[in-house]
């Protein structure tokens, strides 16, 4: 454990410490700028001891602590805090944040007080307290560095581009960090900014009306009255129409002029009062914030409680205290009523504390900014920032690639709740676009997967959704991790720094466990997977130009649909070659990017190969070895035409038989690709040895070959007294047939159904033997079997193509089935004699 820096007084010793020597983990492009440490006295008298000390600046001032600059404390790192009293006394640290300073306990009476404080994904400066007997004795301000991003460059722009959406949304009320910010103009402040500005006015607004209390501006009123004739000092058109009309009490008396008057005349009397303009304009004020405080205080009693929930209650639950006092002042409290529509008033901008009043709430109408100013702003966690600022920047880069002009600020949906502003969850913050050429594309922030089709719901950052005419929607998915692996293993298990390997597994579960039920001429066929491709977004910068691309986590995103991008604001190559090959693609280009299952990519092979037929060659009898050896030098291979084999000009592979004069037993040993069939005369094709009809003129199908190889495993034909059986003409098979048999019986079997019935019998031990039909072209779309399994009890089963299975029993009856399951069963019953 070493020591970060040492704060002694003649009163407290202060240290923090961090577990090891030297910063944590960071990924730095360039050296980061000086930390901070300042220390503010907060007791008369107080005087620093020699042992206050910092880390990271010159010895030379060290020991100063009037110096600013000090060590660098980052995010994500747990930090050792211990504070003891010199004396008697008890000693506490505070923080504003609750979660900051909650795992500190106190010890010894409440002498010691030690624990951890970590900052987790927040950033900026930090503002401690120390008391002693609950007065203070020194504020210590700090300052948290990121370890994954460049705090001048990266950071900067990351609330910059969140700022420029939304102000608000890169705030949070009650955070353990703070930013510097000032204030703009702005047509509605959200209630964050607003309850931020009234924090830093509340103090100037209660000493500005506590002035106008103690000398308010009165105004002279006149109220209606009766006096005597006598006292009347100013005849003004209200006495003169008194006088006109006869109205007044008492007698009527004879004035000088000889006017017949009463003895008392209706008159306004002035008066003095407080219900003027500027008071009512205050106390509408006041009663606009106090309502806007009640307002907040049950928005956020709705919201997740916490400690810090708890404290923010807590804070607004003061203010409205000192508001609700300042709404009990006289000057306040006497105005009533509202002034009167565009009011202005040159005493409120002028005249002392109706001046600093009238600016505070003026204030109050402003939005901020985070770019340096005399406001403490808390910003969001640098996580929550970073996945913001992820789908701002696909956006962005989805509008240029496109020409699709969209203004993201009008296109996302905010949610207001009380002091929180997050951008909404869920679908409804879908961003479409559409191309020149017609294809729409989508961007998504956090949809939710969780129909009837979810075992467990799926709710992924960002989705970028593909239509095609004729295509149902496909998508690529990029999660936003703010987690970075530096370590040497994994740099070298990958090749460079990455997300953790956790947030790949998590792409995996994305991709495999994201299905969607078709529409269209899909319809009903059940719940597939739509997902393409799924990357991670994680904040590194490349150390030279080139390094990510060699990368095990770039090429995995293309080989096997699930890798990672590096993204930061200046660094969007590999997001922007990502989203560009995907849109260079069409609709059957980016399914075929898809990881397709092996079972049933399997049963798509097995059909295909079904479909392919194979001839089965044999070697010229007495030339075998010469007649081996020039089809693999010459990669050729011929037989006569024959008229009613018409499966000689679509084959698709040649297999070669290799006799037991070669090996034994005799086994099919070789195959190859036809390239091409042409139809010649004998004596056209060169060989070592004569035509074995002495007609030079009988037309051959001629095969060009590709490359001629060995079978893995031959196709062997031992025979059951170890004689295999005659094979001296050609064969046909499918390429199934071929991958799939092992001895030269199974050839016959060419279709899956058939080689599902063969291993179903085989596993339920019934006695069978296969009589191949006649060998014709098979249906790809229908493929049916030719060949016949004969059971003892007489009956026969084939493989009739859609119509399922033809099972014909010894009495001449036929029915079909569809399944290989129900063939066995109906083996069984008859067996059985039932």
């Amino acid at each position: 454990m070493s020591t970060l820096f040492k704060i002694e007084t003649d009163r407290v010793v202060l240290a923090w410490n961090q577990p090891r020597r030297g910063d944590p983990v960071s990924i730095w492009t360039v050296d980061p700028p000086a930390g901070r440490l300042e220390i503010r006295p907060r007791r008369e008298g107080l005087q620093f001891g020699e042992e206050t000390w910092r880390y990271g600046v010159p010895e030379a001032v060290a020991h100063d602590p009037l110096e600013t600059k000090g060590p660098r404390i980052y995010e994500q790192t747990s930090y050792q805090v211990f504070l003891q009293s010199k004396s008697d006394a008890s000693v506490s640290i505070r923080h504003r944040d609750p979660l900051v300073d909650s795992d500190l306990s106190a010890e010894n009476d409440g002498k010691v007080v030690h624990g951890v404080v970590n900052f987790r994904s927040e950033v900026g400066r930090s503002i401690f307290s120390v008391f002693i007997e609950d007065r203070p004795e020194f504020d210590f301000e700090i300052e948290v560095f990121p370890t994954k991003i460049d705090y001048r460059s990266d950071y900067e722009q990351l609330l910059a581009q969140v700022q420029e959406i939304l102000t608000a949304l890169a705030f949070e009320y009650l955070q353990a960090t703070f930013q510097l910010g000032t204030t703009f103009k702005v047509p509605e402040p959200s209630h964050i900014e607003w309850l931020t500005l009234l924090r830093s006015v509340v103090d100037h607004l209660e000493r500005a009306l506590y002035q106008i209390a103690r000398r308010p501006v009165r105004e002279l009123t006149r109220e209606q009255s009766t006096a005597r004739v006598e006292q009347v000092k100013h005849i003004d058109s209200s006495v003169r129409a008194a006088v006109r009309r006869g109205i007044g009490s008492g007698q009527r008396i004879r004035l000088d002029s000889g006017l017949a008057v009463h003895e008392r005349l209706p008159a306004e009397k002035p008066r003095q009062t407080l219900n003027t303009p500027e008071h009512r304009w205050l106390a509408t004020q006041i009663d606009r914030i106090l309502r806007r405080l009640g307002r907040l205080r049950r928005e956020e009693q709705d919201w997740r409680k916490s400690e810090r929930r708890d404290r923010v209650l807590s804070e607004l639950e003061a203010l409205k205290t000192r508001i609700a006092r300042l709404r009990r002042l006289e000057p306040i409290k006497e105005a009533v009523g509202t002034p009167s529509p565009g009011f202005a008033s040159l005493q409120l901008m002028t005249t002392p504390g109706y001046r600093e009043a009238y600016r505070a709430c003026l204030i109050l109408s402003l939005g901020l900014r985070i770019e340096g100013g005399p406001l403490h702003l808390s910003a969001k966690r640098i996580s929550l920032l970073y996945e913001y600022w992820c789908y701002l920047a696909l956006l962005r880069l989805v509008s240029e690639l496109t020409d699709a002009a969209v203004e993201p600020k009008e296109l996302f949906s905010i949610q207001r709740q009380g002091l929180h502003v997050l951008l909404e969850k869920g679908r409804t913050t879908t961003v479409p676009f559409e191309t020149s050429t017609g294809r729409k594309i989508s961007v998504t922030y956090n949809p939710l997967f969780s129909d009837d089709s979810y075992l467990v719901a799926q709710k992924p950052d960002l989705l970028i959704t593909f239509e095609d005419e004729h295509w149902e929607p496909l998508h690529l998915l990029l999660d936003a991790k703010y987690r970075v692996d530096g370590s040497t293993d994994y740099a070298e298990r990958y090749g460079t720094p990455g997300p953790p390997e956790s947030a790949i597994n998590v792409l995996h579960r994305y991709r495999d466990a994201i299905l969607e039920t078709a529409q269209g001429l899909l319809e009903n066929a059940g719940p597939r997977h739509t997902v393409v491709q799924a990357a991670a977004a994680f904040p590194y910068h490349e150390r030279y130009e080139g390094e990510y691309e060699n990368g095990k986590l770039w090429h995995a995103l293309s080989s096997i649909g699930v890798g990672a991008i590096p993204l930061l604001p200046n660094h969007m190559r590999y997001l922007r070659e990502w989203i560009e090959s995907c849109l260079r693609h069409g609709g059957w280009a980016l399914a075929e990017q898809a990881i397709g299952h092996r079972g049933p990519q399997q049963a798509r092979d097995w059909r295909v190969a079904a479909s392919e037929p194979v001839l089965i060659g044999v070697l010229r009898g007495g030339h075998q070895k010469e007649h081996l050896d020039w089809i693999l030098a010459r990669r050729l291979y011929y037989l006569p035409r024959y008229r009613t084999q018409k499966l000689q000009y679509v084959t698709k592979w040649v297999a070669i038989y290799s006799p037991a004069v070669l090996r034994g037993p005799g086994a099919v040993t070789h195959y190859a690709a036809v390239e091409g069939v042409d139809l010649v005369r004998r004596h056209e094709i060169s060989t070592p040895w004569p035509s074995h009809t002495g007609d030079p003129d009988q037309l051959q199908v001629l095969y060009h070959l590709r490359e001629v190889k060995e079978l893995d495993q031959p196709i062997e034909n031992p025979g059951p007294d170890g004689m295999g059986q005659r094979f001296s003409s050609h064969r046909w098979t499918s390429r199934l047939g071929l991958k799939r048999a092992r001895s030269v019986s199974e050839l016959t079997l060419e279709t899956e159904p058939e080689w599902r019935l063969y291993e179903d019998l085989r596993a339920e031990n019934i006695p069978f033997d296969l009589d191949p039909g006649r060998p014709s072209a098979t249906n790809p779309r229908d493929p049916s079997g030719r060949t016949w399994f004969l059971l003892p009890s007489g009956a026969k089963v084939r493989y009739a193509g859609a119509s399922g299975f033809l099972i014909r029993y010894g009495s001449g009856y036929e029915r079909y089935v569809s399944r290989t399951g129900s063939v066995v069963e109906a083996i069984r019953v008859t067996a059985s004699g039932e």
